[in-house]
């Protein structure tokens, strides 16, 4: 848990950065679902971004650093929705 007298400058890019990064496929996943239409996204795309989070996340969990984790966990899920959406949409 981040204690304010401890949270700097870096902590707040890093933070940021983790939401940013985080985020980046919900968008997709979310216009995906609304349309049904995943034609558009490529495969290779969605398996480089799952093997990514998975690559990260271990290496977070190694460091035991939260925003590498957590950020790429985020990220795996948004993958994984994503992926899902495109075998039935696609």
């Amino acid at each position: 848990m981040l204690i304010m007298e401890n949270f700097s400058i870096a902590s707040l890019l890093g933070l940021l950065g983790a939401i940013t990064a985080s985020s980046i496929f919900i968008p997709q996943v979310l216009t995906s679902y609304k349309n049904k239409k995943t034609k558009d996204i490529a495969w290779f795309t969605i398996f480089i971004s799952l093997a990514n989070a998975v690559f990260w996340t271990s290496y977070g969990l190694i460091k035991a650093d939260p925003f590498i984790y957590v950020t790429n966990i985020i990220a795996f899920i948004s993958s994984f929705l994503l992926m899902l959406l495109k075998k039935k949409y696609g």
